[in-house]
């Protein structure tokens, strides 16, 4: 199958590890030049020798950024991305989480800092790119959200208002962006195998007061196919949604949970 991907360009946020280095990986793969954003310099530039490595005819830059900075530090690392690369096509929001714990368990200052990242990063780094995904022929914006966004709840009550508002601005900027021939996509992955997946496993062991070994078996019950999601699982369908199969969807937010979302999306 023909994605149409080769020489596009991409630029990924959260790179460095997790989802957004396994999209990063996937969409090289597909011969696309990539532009890395991350707060994680160091391990921003060892992805960019693994592609190049793999990848030898293709472009990478790393763009040292952190979200919570704001428009400041947004314009000119976008800015730069474009130097290097010659613009964008494809623009993936993955950057981002959520503080884990109860309404009493967070502060202020950390509703502040994550939603500075998601969805209000993600806002900034779309307006941003905007003007040079317009110059695109296969324009597209993929946000990496979340399935608490349609089920809130468990541990993290941040993770219901953070990934409910990447959804909604998912649905608002299709809209908008439709008529200049941009789409934009969310993917809301269920819980997946990177760091914050030890990070709930432990604190379910706590509420139930079992083991970890007993509290990652009762986190995968939950989840109908039987094993817990890997970042492999949602590169694949970026790496779709940017392709030109992809062209007439747009406006949608699809669960890549192995079905443990219990609503209909």
């Amino acid at each position: 199958m023909d994605l149409a991907l080769k020489g596009r360009i991409a630029f990924v946020t959260g790179a460095s590890r997790g989802i957004g280095r396994a999209i990063a990986l996937a969409l090289a793969a597909e011969g696309v030049h990539l532009g890395l954003f991350g707060r994680d310099t160091t391990r921003c530039d060892k992805l960019a020798a693994d592609v190049l490595k793999q990848y030898p005819d293709l472009r990478v830059c790393v763009v040292p950024l952190d979200l919570e900075s704001g428009t400041a530090a947004i314009k000119p690392a976008i800015r730069e991305a474009v130097k290097q690369l010659g613009g964008v096509d494809i623009l993936v929001n993955c950057a981002g989480g959520a503080y884990r714990g109860r309404l009493e368990q967070i502060p202020d200052d950390a509703w502040e800092r994550y939603f500075a990242v998601k969805p209000l990063g993600l806002i900034r780094m779309t307006r941003e790119a905007l003007p040079h995904l317009k110059k695109s022929k296969q324009g597209r914006v993929i946000n990496i959200s979340g399935t608490r966004g349609r089920e809130p709840g468990g541990p993290s009550v941040m993770s219901g208002p953070i990934n409910l508002g990447t959804l909604s601005i998912t649905k608002a900027l299709a809209n908008e962006f439709g008529p200049l021939g941009i789409t934009v996509n969310a993917i809301c992955p269920g819980s997946t195998d990177t760091g914050r997946w030890t990070e709930l496993v432990n604190i379910t062991a706590k509420e139930r007061g079992v083991s970890v070994e007993e509290a990652t078996k009762h986190l995968v019950r939950e989840v109908p196919l039987g094993r817990v999601v890997v970042p492999d699982d949602i590169a694949g369908l970026t790496v779709f949604l940017a392709s030109k199969q992809a062209a007439m969807i747009t406006g949608t937010a699809i669960n890549v949970d192995g079905g443990r979302t219990r609503g209909i999306p």
